[in-house]
Order: C-alpha cells, then sequence, then structure tokens
C-alpha cells in the first residue's frame, strides 16, 4: 500500500527542485549579477571624482529668559524644520554660489541632513545634533565649503532667540556696569566729605546734622551697590549660558575628503548580491516560461 508523502517530505521535493532550475539555468545568474556589477562600475568611472564633506551642528537648547527650562517645542530646536530649512531655495543657492557649484538645485541632489538621536535624547526629549553631508562629484574644496555655508547658516537661524537674548544681556550688563561707576563716585564722595567733617570748623549740632546725612547717603548708596553687583553677576552668568550652554554651535567642524575605496567596495558587494538575487528569480521564471507547453496550430485544410 502505497504512503502520502508528508509536508516535510514535499517541502524537500519543492526546495530541490528549485535548486536545480536555478542550477539549470546558471548562465542566468551569472550574466545577472555581470550587468549589475557593469553598472556600478560604469556609474564609478561616469561621475569621475567623488568628495564627501561632513559637519555636525547642535540646534542648542534654549532657556527661558530667567534661565529657567528649556524651550524644547521651539521652532529653531526641532530638527524636521532645521532639515526644511537647508532645503531652502535661498540657503542652497547660497551655498552653491559659495562652493562654486552650479546651482542650489544641483546641490540639493547631493545634499543629505539627518538627526542625530541616541538613547539619551529619545529619552529625555532633547534636541538632537544634525549632520549635513554633501556627496557628489565635486572637489574636497567645493564640497567642504557648501557643508560650512550650510552650517553657518543653520546656527545663524538656530540662534535668532539666543542672539537676541545676548544682545539683550550685554546692553543690561553695560547699564549695570555704569550704574555701579556712578553710585560708586557718590560713595567715595561721601565718605570723603565725612572725613573732611572732623577738621572743619562746624558747631557740633551741624556735624551731626551733616555727618547723620552722609552717612544716610553712604548706608543706601552701598546697599544699591550691592544690590546691581548681585543682579550684574546674574546677568553675567546667564549670558555666559546662552553663549556658551544655549547656543547652536559645532559639535564636528566641517571636513570633507575624496570617497574611498572601501565605499566603492561595499556598492560592489550589495550589486553582486543584488545580481544574485535577481538572478535566481529571472532563472526560475524562465524555467517555467520554458516549460510552458506551446499551442499547436490547427493543419491546413487539403
Amino acid at each position: 500500500m502505497s504512503q502520502n508523502p508528508s509536508p516535510d517530505q514535499d517541502g524537500e521535493v519543492r526546495l530541490s527542485e528549485y535548486a536545480g532550475r536555478v542550477i539549470r539555468n546558471w548562465y542566468i545568474v551569472l550574466a545577472t549579477v555581470v550587468v549589475a556589477v557593469l553598472l556600478v562600475v560604469l556609474h564609478t568611472v561616469g561621475t569621475g571624482k567623488q568628495s564627501q564633506a561632513q559637519a555636525t551642528v547642535f540646534l542648542g537648547t534654549p532657556l527661558t529668559p530667567t534661565g529657567g527650562s528649556a524651550q524644547l517645542n521651539s521652532v529653531v530646536a526641532n530638527p524636521t524644520s532645521a532639515q526644511a530649512y537647508l532645503h531652502t531655495g535661498s540657503v542652497l543657492d547660497a551655498a552653491a554660489s559659495k562652493a562654486g557649484i552650479k546651482s542650489g538645485a544641483a546641490l540639493r541632489s547631493h545634499l543629505s541632513v539627518t538627526a542625530l538621536q541616541s538613547t539619551t535624547t529619545k529619552s529625555t526629549g532633547a534636541t538632537p545634533n544634525m549632520q549635513i553631508t554633501v556627496q557628489g562629484p565635486y572637489d574636497r574644496t567645493s564640497a567642504q565649503a557648501a557643508v560650512q555655508s550650510l552650517g553657518d547658516s543653520l546656527i545663524v537661524w538656530a540662534n535668532k532667540y539666543q542672539t537676541a537674548k545676548i544682545d539683550a544681556l550685554t546692553a543690561q550688563i553695560a547699564t549695570d556696569k555704569a550704574t555701579i561707576a556712578t553710585l560708586q563716585q557718590t560713595l567715595t564722595a561721601a565718605q570723603n566729605q565725612l572725613k573732611a567733617l572732623g577738621g572743619s570748623g562746624m558747631s557740633s549740632t551741624d556735624k551731626a546734622t551733616v555727618s547723620a546725612a552722609l552717612l544716610s547717603t553712604i548706608s543706601d548708596t552701598g546697599s544699591r551697590i550691592d544690590e546691581i553687583s548681585l543682579q550684574l553677576t546674574q546677568n553675567q552668568l546667564f549670558q555666559a549660558s546662552a553663549k556658551d550652554v544655549e547656543a547652536a554651535g559645532y559639535v564636528q567642524t566641517p571636513s570633507g575628503g575624496r570617497v574611498t575605496a572601501s565605499n566603492r567596495k561595499s556598492r560592489l558587494i550589495v550589486a553582486i548580491f543584488v545580481g544574485l538575487v535577481v538572478g535566481v528569480i529571472l532563472a526560475l521564471l524562465w524555467d517555467s516560461v520554458r516549460r510552458r507547453p506551446r499551442k499547436t496550430e490547427p493543419a491546413a485544410a487539403p
């Protein structure tokens, strides 16, 4: 009595059948791999020199005017907004002009802007770093100049709030220093007048009256100097924070170089793999087409 083949045996038979069909049509697989490799080689030769330049920009962490919590929901701290800004026509045109590239539209196809989010930034919601990459048929100097222009533009754009904050704090610090200098002059004058009372010919009653007024001036002026000095220190700290902590800037300064041989090697490996996959599919399809029975034409009437 015959036994039906089990599903496992049936699967093994099918797999062996597919392998046999691919082996019979090995020339199709080989031809596909050769074509894929040739396409990569021709693309490499056709593009000529290939250079890549890259920079990483920190978008900044703008704090509230009083130095409180970070304003992470602002437009300039949004990586999507930063990507859109760098793909703006005017920004690309300016970068292309500085790099000696034909146009901003030509530069756009060779530009990549990626948000580098680490585990920490994902969990805390902190602002990620933006990686700017230009890779194309340019020399190293042109690619680096384009990235430099794009990075500088992004930093200026991202620092709008911080720049305004720094300007306001700088003006306030100058006012605080001028006020302290004026108050110090008043304090010194009052102290000198108080010292001069001892050798004056004034009566004791007049000396007491003038001395009380001078002591009050010295006390009030000293308190005012202490108050503004504290305010000056806070403003200086806020200014330092806006410059060194909150402000956007380069994490990796623009640098460039030729596309390395390892990149070409990886492209060839990918081409071989893709060629194998496509070749196997074509080999299976070709075997199916070849096995399909042809329609017989009806015999001609005598």
